[in-house]
């Protein structure tokens, strides 16, 4: 009897851990799709920034890109340059481990919403809706980017479960973590603040107490910021504002209609998202022809938008997401869902999605390279969908029909979007990293470089690089106000120059960083052509159209000075 009680146990054991190993299957598999055959480097050049970073802490005891006495912080994650540091320490190679950190963080995100869905979906639906947000294309591509992206999203969401298990330390120092994998955590832990305060009519002593733990945890790290650099933000961050507010100019002088739209922030900003995830999530891009030529609008006829996709709004993602939509938007309910312990996280998390954009369009109104600032967004889309489908339980044959329909977007999706990988890697291997190998072969060890995108180039290159987007050095943002970033160059002693593009066009990409900044055109020098290295158009625009991460070429000049540097002077 004692043998059949323990035998019933083990199954019952076995059934409940078969989702937590269906997720992890599924995310590790499709990973590994994604990583063949293309499976070392990564997709954006700023994870190669974290690399520098966490190498030469583990090295040096100093977090400094360049010099231990620079002033600036270019990363906006110290959590994940102290996981990367404290691999590299204990000697696991800095690639495997950031694929690994993301891979396994992506599965934990699946399993969080899983256990958040359970009870209130029941576990088929709870598993198809964890599934597909995490399998979804842009959701792996952040896994193995080599940034802190699914990190991120595991943090908020184990966040939530300890909310809701009223594990209070936990949460803090939850919080906590989350903050230091990115500064706008801030956002979820506003957003639990305020939904518990509604709950308890008042502050209570143990949300007081994981406040606490919270500012315990992240403190530190804004305060060595200020001291530091006397900003509460890292330099990046400060400098990705800058450049941002510089380029949502650039392209409105362009353009008429984006002029128009850039001076409605929070319009442009959910614009902007809805047609990124029409495009690159629900099928714009990823589904076979007939397509739309909708890019002719903005002046890049490049974004096509299939007809099929659009069969696919209008007939499924628009009815199912409208569903969840009007659930979500019955308020008298709000009260009896903050008082279910397994609801009352989920209204914390639709506040988060709201603090989070809002965030954004205060200080950063872009999607980010790949989308990757709003992640959150991602997780919601696909829990909106798959949430609509209960809503038709009562008509099996329209659900099950939707259920086939979602099931295709979410394969073409991460079809598409394995394309895109690819296709990143392979600018990155073929352009900025043979740059990067060419600086430290072909250029005198004593000759200064300067570059735009700096992570590559210093992490391959071996040397310090004079960083011209201010991401560790904001001085450079006076001089570009000023018209005189030939000035600059000459004032540092750069005598290597690296753009990322071709000179004298805009073929490949918004802008030719060169001409706007004069600086192959400049009277202080001549820019000799030392390199070019690009890869072809089709595959540099498959991997460019949905994360804007990089132009097609690099370009890498000697800079051969008309003046002593005496007769410039500095400012």
């Amino acid at each position: 009897m004692l043998r059949k009680e323990g035998s019933l146990d083990d199954k019952t054991n076995i059934l409940e851990m078969l989702p937590f190993l269906l997720i992890g299957a599924a995310v590790l598999a499709v990973a590994v799709a994604f990583l063949w055959p293309a499976t070392w480097e990564f997709p954006m050049d700023d994870a190669y920034i974290h690399f520098v970073y966490a190498r030469n802490l583990a090295e040096h005891g100093k977090l400094m890109f360049n010099y231990p006495t620079e002033k600036g912080v270019g990363t906006s994650s110290p959590l994940w340059v102290l996981l990367l540091t404290g691999g590299y320490r204990v000697g696991i190679p800095l690639h495997l481990l950031a694929k690994g950190l993301g891979i396994g963080a992506l599965s934990i995100v699946g399993v969080a919403l899983y256990l958040l869905l359970r009870p209130i979906w029941g576990a088929i639906a709870a598993l198809g809706g964890a599934l597909a947000a995490v399998l979804s294309g842009p959701m792996v591509w952040f896994a193995l980017s080599g940034m802190e992206t699914t990190l991120f999203l595991a943090l908020g969401l184990g966040a939530l479960l300890a909310y809701r298990a009223e594990r209070w330390a936990w949460l803090g120092i939850l919080l906590g973590l989350l903050t230091l994998a990115r500064p706008e955590g801030l956002a979820l832990a506003l957003a639990v603040g305020i939904v518990e305060v509604w709950r308890r009519r008042g502050i209570p002593r143990r949300l007081v107490v994981a406040g606490a733990l919270c500012a315990l945890v992240a403190a530190p790290w804004f305060l060595y910021l200020y001291q530091r650099t006397g900003h509460f933000l890292p330099t990046s961050g400060l400098s990705k504002h800058f450049t941002t507010a510089m380029g949502v100019r650039l392209v409105a002088a362009q353009n008429p209609f984006l002029a128009a739209l850039s001076r409605l922030t929070p319009l442009t900003y959910t614009g902007l998202w809805a047609i990124y995830l029409v495009e690159f999530v629900l099928g714009g891009m990823a589904l076979p022809p007939p397509r739309l030529a909708v890019g002719a609008v903005v002046g890049n006829p490049h974004y096509t938008l299939s007809i099929w996709a659009i069969l696919g709004l209008i007939g499924m993602v628009i009815p199912l997401l409208w569903k969840t939509v009007r659930r979500l938007g019955e308020f008298r309910r709000w009260p009896e869902w903050l008082q279910d312990p397994n609801r009352r996280p989920w209204l914390a998390f639709l506040l988060w999605l709201i603090l989070h954009n809002l965030a954004y369009i205060a200080f950063l109104p872009v999607p980010g390279t790949a989308s990757r600032y709003g992640a959150v967004n991602h997780i919601a889309l696909w829990l909106g969908l798959v949430g609509g489908l209960r809503f038709f339980a009562h008509r099996p044959l329209l659900s099950r029909g939707w259920a086939i329909g979602l099931l295709v977007l979410l394969m073409a999706c991460g079809i598409y979007w394995n394309g895109v990988y690819d296709a990143n890697l392979e600018h990155m291997q073929n352009v900025r990293i043979a740059a990067a190998r060419f600086v430290r072969g072909a250029v005198p060890p004593d000759h200064l470089c300067a570059a735009f995108d700096i992570g590559a180039v210093r992490y391959y290159g071996e040397r310090p690089i004079l960083d011209l987007y201010g991401l560790v050095d904001m001085e450079v943002a006076d001089w570009f106000y000023r018209g005189e970033m030939d000035r600059y160059l000459m004032a540092k002693g750069v005598r290597c120059l690296t753009l990322p593009d071709r000179p004298g066009t805009t073929e490949d990409g918004w802008f030719d960083l060169g001409t706007i900044l004069e600086l192959t055109t400049t009277p202080l020098f001549t820019p000799y052509q030392m390199a070019l290295f690009e890869i072809g158009r089709d595959r540099w625009l498959q991997g460019y159209l949905p994360t804007l991460n990089y132009q097609s070429a690099v370009t890498i000049y000697e800079l051969l000075p008309a003046r002593s540097q005496r007769e410039i002077g500095t400012p």
